[in-house]
């Protein structure tokens, strides 16, 4: 976040020729470091809205959204923030869940994964969004936009944050690192929720060996939240532990 901020920064000292759109740049950067956690939200949603009009939702009455549907029908919010589900048809192997509680399922995952695998990989996503990992990547996010929007300002043409430019903070979100940490704490978490529906915990570690089995399809979940032997045998532990375990 100070790297995109110093850059839109070092920007504004150096070009004189689109102060005001600069200057709007720096704000927006700005912006992206004050933001509340509610108007972020709002933000996330906007770009959560543009990455649904660049993708092919499944129909509401395909199979994916009914299977997706039953098996997230208890899974209604999370600390409050309500969540709302939908599948993108194509074969990449992917989900997301957004700091507004939008949660995206890739019908390629949906293809390689039983129901209580994509439950696990749904609860690491939420996850994600219950400790505010996701909110922290949105922020980044956010502001590496404002750093390209600085840049065009240099060149004479800045405005709002357009669409296009949501569809972008929303490309850069999701393929945003996490650390092993917040991907353990997310695990944990996936296993948590695999207990509350009533299904078997340990498909939170079965879910990590078939995204290795299938790593080298490479991009989505393999990027974004790599599968390593460490992950899979806390995610065991976890089950092992969980309050649901026999």
């Amino acid at each position: 976040m100070i790297a995109a901020l110093v850059a839109v920064a070092g920007l504004t000292g150096c070009v004189s020729n689109d102060t005001s759109g600069l200057l709007g740049a720096g704000m927006t950067a700005f912006k992206g470091v004050t933001l509340s956690k509610a108007e972020l939200q709002a933000e996330a949603s906007l770009s959560a809205e543009q990455m649904d009009a660049q993708s092919k939702l499944s129909a509401p009455n395909s199979q994916y959204s009914k299977r997706l549907a039953k098996l997230t029908r208890e899974l209604t919010s999370i600390d409050g923030t309500p969540l709302n589900f939908a599948v993108y048809e194509s074969d990449e192997i992917n989900a997301f869940a957004m700091p507004d509680g939008t949660v995206r399922v890739y019908s390629g995952l949906m293809d390689v994964m039983d129901d209580a695998e994509l439950v696990a990989v749904i609860g690491h996503e939420i996850g994600h969004v219950k400790f505010d990992h996701s909110l922290n990547q949105f922020k980044t996010a956010y502001l590496t936009e404002a750093a390209k929007q600085a840049a065009v300002a240099a060149g004479g043409t800045v405005g709002s944050l357009a669409s296009s430019q949501y569809g972008d903070i929303g490309a850069k979100f999701v393929s945003a690192q996490f650390s092993q940490q917040d991907e353990l704490e997310s695990d944990a978490y996936g296993v948590e929720v695999l207990c509350q529906l009533g299904m078997d915990p340990y498909a939170a570690a079965r879910a990590q060996q078939k995204l290795q089995k299938h790593a080298g399809n490479g991009g989505g979940l393999f990027s974004s939240h790599p599968a390593t032997d460490t992950r899979i045998k806390k995610a065991e532990a976890a089950a092992a532990n969980a309050s649901c375990s026999g």
